[in-house]
């Protein structure tokens, strides 16, 4: 316990500026004597005038993470790598077979988009490249040196001389071509991918290796984390359950990506599988409530921010999640008299200062026909979405929400 209040009171924390400085300070000191110059907005920072690009979350989670005396040890590889990739750029004969595609979270393009947007205002232009499997998924291209792997949120550099659609189809091969191992049985008729690579969420991608799992009839799968890729029998419900309930405790840890339940159609296409009983959409939608609260409670930061860098007068409300013994739900509040930025909820509160702060709680599907034309959904295309208010309902219609 001890220790644990020392890391609290005294363990270096910095936020992504400073962690930025202290990072390349220990690469000048290890060695690198190329120009470095710190890109705040996409937190990684560019080497020499080339393509060369370091992204610097991975570094900074680990530094954050290790324990107090150890965070320079933790460090330490990062710098190593950052070397090592400048002292000497493979071309695209060596990095062809070292193309993976990677699964991520479309929650976390988004974060680097409106971290662009904070700084820059919202002419930024776009340039993430990627294929969206999903509503919640997105592939992107990898490079998987010896050491380290390397994410190109923006797609091929121009020197590969290859479209996004080409990297991703040899980056898939490369994938496959990798030695198969066999899934790992964590509980009854519940497997997850064993390979240990950094890539285990990857094979989703490769319908053969996933019907292979020995399931009864047709593999369901979940890609929790990036690390964590399970699959289940589309008829073994407890196995299922299992599966959101594991998720449920694996995202806590972070690298979360999807609450979706996937299956793979006869084409081998990704596609959505509905969970078949009550009591699976229920905890699904736990898992989801939870993904979401942290993708729009980042968002709401960055909003802000951008907000009062332009002189913005709306009010961003908050993904609030609420339990209960029997029930698990999400919801904002919606008040009078405030320009809002509403994220999606499953509840709406509407608050009423004038009548003693009064508040009518509504199903946000039973208002909808309600007050939706009250609603916009917001026109810079948000994700997680959200909806900007056009006024506030009567008091006729906040009648109408209590059922009055």
């Amino acid at each position: 316990m001890l220790s644990n209040l020392l890391d609290r009171w005294f363990k270096d924390t910095p936020g992504h500026d400073a962690f930025a400085e202290r990072f390349i300070t220990t690469a000048r000191r290890s060695g690198v004597t190329q120009p470095m110059t710190y890109d705040a907005a996409l937190f990684r920072v560019q080497v020499g005038q080339s393509s060369n690009y370091f992204n610097l979350h991975n570094a900074h989670r680990a530094y954050v993470d290790a324990p107090r005396g150890k965070q320079q040890q933790a460090l330490d590889p990062f710098v190593r790598t950052l070397r090592a990739s400048v002292d000497r750029q493979p071309g695209w004969d060596e990095l062809r077979p070292l193309l993976r595609p990677v699964i991520r979270s479309r929650g976390q393009l988004e974060h680097v988009r409106l971290q662009g947007i904070a700084d820059t205002g919202w002419d930024t232009p776009n340039t993430l490249q990627y294929r969206q499997l999903s509503e919640e998924c997105v592939e992107l291209i990898a490079v998987d040196h010896a050491e380290h792997m390397v994410t190109h949120q923006e797609g091929p550099a121009p020197e590969w001389g290859v479209s996004l659609h080409e990297a991703l189809r040899i980056a898939r091969s490369n994938l496959r071509d990798i030695a198969p191992v066999d899934f790992e049985p964590i509980a009854p008729g519940l497997f997850r991918a064993a390979w240990a690579d950094c890539y285990d969420s990857s094979r989703a991608l490769l319908p053969e290796l996933v019907n292979r799992v020995p399931v009864a009839g047709r593999p369901v799968f979940l890609l929790a984390t990036r690390d964590l890729m399970m699959v289940a029998g589309e008829n073994d419900e407890a196995a299922q359950g299992q599966m959101f309930d594991i998720a449920l405790e694996e995202i806590k840890a972070g690298r979360a990506i999807s609450s979706e339940l996937f299956c793979h159609d006869d084409d081998g296409q990704i596609t959505i599988r509905e969970p078949a009983t009550a009591e699976l959409r229920q905890k699904q939608h736990q898992l989801r409530l939870s993904l979401r609260q942290d993708a729009y409670q980042e968002q709401k930061a960055l909003l802000q921010r951008i907000h009062e860098a332009h002189g913005v007068d709306v009010f961003v409300a908050t993904f609030m999640v609420y339990r209960n013994d029997t029930d698990t739900f999400s919801i904002a509040s919606w008040a009078q008299g405030v320009d809002t930025s509403l994220p999606l909820t499953d509840y709406l509160a509407f608050v009423v200062p004038e009548d003693d702060s009064r508040v009518i709680r509504a199903p946000w599907n039973t208002a909808m026909p309600i007050i939706g034309h009250l609603l916009e959904a917001d026109p810079r295309h948000l994700y997680p979405p959200r909806f900007l208010t056009r006024g506030f309902p009567t008091a006729t219609l906040l009648a109408r929400l209590e059922g009055r």
